[in-house]
This record gives structure tokens, sequence and C-alpha cells, in this order.
């Protein structure tokens, strides 16, 4: 049965990346922005933490896949942080809005402290964190707890390149928001 609720945790993510996407590019806003950090830890980094994403839903289709039997609470604590992760990650690309780049802005930007940037500095890596987290509790492989802990590292670094950027653009106002709400959770 959680399977079921996995491929629609997916499906709604995917669908409103999608909707996301093309609503954005009507608008003519551009989703790429300029690598953090150098581009191959950059890019490998995001390979890293999306996809245990894949190996995710390769579970669910596949259930006897892989070499370690899963117990059923197990699975569904795994559904609980898809469904989380994925709640934390489209409201805080909802409240971004036209400032959501993949990457460092290289236009004008606005800091977003409102919503749930109220809570979290970084909620959308804190909500993809739980999506990948919930993937090595859905399929706990050593390849997959691998791509975890890669992404998680070089997303880290990221972060902090990020908020060296937020810290020199918006100054005193970034010192104070940094002080009042955690990096992640």
């Amino acid at each position: 049965m959680h399977r079921y609720f996995v491929f629609a945790g997916f499906s709604l993510l995917g669908i409103l990346f999608l909707l996301m996407i093309l609503i954005y590019h009507k608008k003519g806003f551009h989703l790429i922005g300029t690598p953090s950090i150098e581009k191959f830890y950059f890019f490998s980094g995001k390979f890293a933490l999306f996809t245990p994403w894949g190996l995710f839903l390769f579970k669910a289709i596949s259930p006897k896949s892989g070499y370690i039997m899963v117990p059923q609470w197990m699975s569904w604590a795994a559904v609980g942080f898809l469904w989380t992760g994925s709640l934390i990650l489209l409201l805080a690309m909802y409240t971004l809005r036209e400032s959501l780049r993949i990457g460092l802005p290289q236009g004008e930007t606005n800091l977003k402290t409102r919503g749930i940037y109220h809570y979290s500095r970084n909620p959308i890596y804190a909500g993809a964190f739980l999506i990948s987290f919930g993937s090595c509790l859905y399929f706990p492989d050593l390849v997959n707890i691998f791509f975890i802990l890669y992404g998680f590292y070089m997303h880290h670094r990221i972060i902090l390149s990020e908020e060296k950027f937020l810290e020199e653009k918006f100054k005193a106002e970034w010192k104070e928001y940094r002080l009042d709400v955690r990096r992640y959770l």
C-alpha cells in the first residue's frame, strides 16, 4: 500500500515542478543561475542528491529489489519523510517565486524571510534532504547511502557558499536574519 503513496508523492512533486517551470519560462524567468562552487562538485552534488529519489521510485516499482528486507514501519516512515520533504520543498519554491534559481542569481533578487523562510534559511535543501533520507529508509542500499552522503556533503558546501553570497549582497539584513533563523530546521 505504501508504494501507492510513493507514486502519488513523486507524481504530485513532478507535476508541480513541471507546472512551475512552464510558468517561469512563460514569464521569461531563467531558473539556472551560476554554480556557487566549482561546477563539477556543484553538478555532481545535484546528481548525488537526486539519484536517491530515482532509487526510491525504483524500489516502489520493484519492491523485491535490493538485498535488505525493509519492515513495514520503516517503509511508512520513508513515505512520511517523502511527503513532509515534498511539502517543505514546494512551500519554499512557492515562497521564492521569481527569485528561485538553481545556483546563484545573475540579476537582482530579494532576501526572502517570510513564510517558510521564517523557520529555515534553506527549506528547499531541507525538504530535498528529507526526501533523500526517506529514500535511504525505503531502499537501504550501500550505493544509495553513498549518494546521499555525498549529496548532503556537497550541498552543505553549496549552502555555505550561497550564504556567503547572501551576506555580501544583503549585509546587515542577512546578519540579522541569520541570527534569528536556523540553517536547516
